[in-house]
């Protein structure tokens, strides 16, 4: 019991929806916890059935690590019961360290290598898994907007264009820019710029949905990234979430304390969208051809997206 109230007392209050969530049915499921290569912490819940595990596109779960094949594993989740068996791997599959051979039941906290990636198993509803998952969202959470970070959008970009070139398919980025957003700091004050910039996000994100990744590169600067779709698709896209932004009233609160009105304001978006091409070098190359397009619409007049 001892231990226990040492462990919760480490949390912040605001926090207690981490224990109390763990009997919800996403929490029940069990997971693989990333311990090594740039997403050590991230946390991956293990669906019901046959999942396969990898580096290819064609993967079930997609772990792009130091040794890992193209299709390197394959859990079974039956229950309480998860079995590994490794897929004829070049560098083979371990459980606390054994090669296996066929499959092998797993148990909670064992340790997994898959080829030079290291995972650990937790059955359902570990606090442990729950607590690294968190600190790895802290990790790659930009506070201010609780989307991805600038260190999570570059990592997530470098792997997205290595399936990009394996695969074939297209990925495109939109380059945000809130247009002059400075003003609003420094005519309303700097709680009305953080509403702006958390409305804003949430406006963006909730046109985004699961078809990307969107994320905050510092300041009033956003980036999203579309794997698998063409400039044309992340055009359309882009441009639901600029009219998403454009017609939202935002009300911001009055910058002295004595005056308790509320002020409407609305707000305007600027973008760049850019599709890889074979010519390019590299992920700066995309980025750098995205922040063209959207300094480009901004001296065309701002609040307009341009391809």
């Amino acid at each position: 019991m001892a231990g226990w109230e040492a462990s919760t007392l480490a949390i912040d209050i605001a926090e207690l929806t981490l224990l109390q969530g763990l009997d919800s049915p996403e929490r029940r499921r069990c997971s693989l916890v990333v311990y090594s290569g740039g997403e050590t912490g991230r946390q991956i819940r293990l669906a019901e059935g046959v999942s396969t595990l990898g580096r290819s596109a064609a993967a079930d779960v997609q772990i792009d690590g130091a040794g890992m094949s193209r299709l390197h594993a394959e859990l079974r989740v039956v229950g309480a019961q998860v079995t590994l068996r490794d897929l004829g791997s070049a560098n083979g599959s371990f459980v606390q360290d054994q090669r296996i051979n066929g499959s092998q039941p797993l148990r909670d906290g064992d340790l997994l290598r898959l080829g030079r990636m290291v995972l650990k198993f937790y059955t359902h509803g570990s606090l442990d898994a729950a607590l690294h998952d968190r600190v790895y969202r802290l990790a790659m959470i930009d506070a201010g907007t609780g989307l991805y970070n600038r260190r999570y959008l570059h990592d997530s970009l470098a792997r997205e264009l290595r399936r990009s070139r394996q695969g074939g398919r297209p990925i495109s980025v939109i380059a945000c820019d809130l247009d002059r957003f400075k003003s609003v700091n420094d005519s309303h004050g700097h709680a009305a710029g953080d509403l702006v910039l958390r409305e804003s996000a949430t406006l963006m994100a909730r046109v985004l949905g699961d078809r990307g990744v969107l994320g905050r590169l510092g300041g009033d600067e956003f980036l999203a990234l579309l794997p698998g779709l063409g400039v044309d698709a992340a055009r359309d896209i882009g441009e639901r979430m600029r009219l998403a932004v454009a017609g939202h009233c935002f009300v911001l609160p009055s910058d002295q304390p004595a005056v308790q009105r509320r002020l409407p304001y609305q707000q305007t978006l600027s973008m760049g969208v850019a599709e890889w091409q074979s010519q390019m070098l590299d992920s700066s190359d995309l980025l750098d051809t995205a922040d063209r397009l959207l300094y480009d619409a901004k001296r065309a007049g701002r609040n307009r997206i341009h391809i």
